[in-house]
């Protein structure tokens, strides 16, 4: 049985969001030299995705702890999704890529986080805490899955807004695909 509150709690959600964040993270995504993409557990997941499609797009992108992921520095950006915004792994790493001239863009579930502090842009997706008591934000999803289900919708039309903005389409994107699979 598909439970169809889950579609109206993402509704809800999504609608929530700020558009002036959105574009504003549209705009640094289009003119960082390289991004990094970094979150722990399934928001870790659902950024990494996000990754991928943004290499699909043609941009110079990276998942933090990859063996393959270059040194930080001026000109490139450090996506962090984070619905808490206070563990302290993603909080070390957004200081040093802010000490190395990285921007910080945080997609997070708490405005008043320490990530917050260090991020120069936020995009703010209000959803109970995965931690939180049942309450006024309480969610049909358990575990902080409506931060991370918004998340992946989230990232999933930046990238078709990205697609417009940079001319793309699924089949130009289709030719950067894995093809050793």
């Amino acid at each position: 049985m598909f439970h169809e509150e889950i579609l109206e709690e993402l509704k809800i959600t999504l609608l929530g969001i700020k558009k002036e964040e959105i574009s504003i993270l549209e705009e640094e995504l289009q003119k960082a030299e390289r991004i990094f993409c970094d979150g722990l557990g399934r928001s870790g997941l659902f950024c990494r995705s996000f990754a991928m499609r943004l290499m699909h797009l043609g941009m110079d992108c990276f998942c933090v702890g990859d063996t393959m992921t270059p040194a930080v520095g001026p000109g490139d950006l450090l996506l962090v999704c984070s619905g808490s915004g206070e563990s302290e792994a993603l909080i070390s790493h957004a200081e040093k890529a802010k000490k190395n001239g990285a921007k910080i863009a945080l997609v997070t579930g708490n405005s008043t986080s320490r990530l917050r502090e260090v991020a120069d842009i936020q995009i703010l997706i209000q959803a109970p805490k995965k931690d939180e008591a049942k309450g006024e934000k309480e969610s049909v999803l358990p575990m902080g899955s409506l931060f991370e289900d918004a998340s992946a919708l989230l990232f999933e039309s930046l990238v078709l807004d990205l697609m417009e903005q940079r001319h793309e389409t699924g089949q130009s994107m289709f030719q950067r695909h894995a093809n050793l699979e």
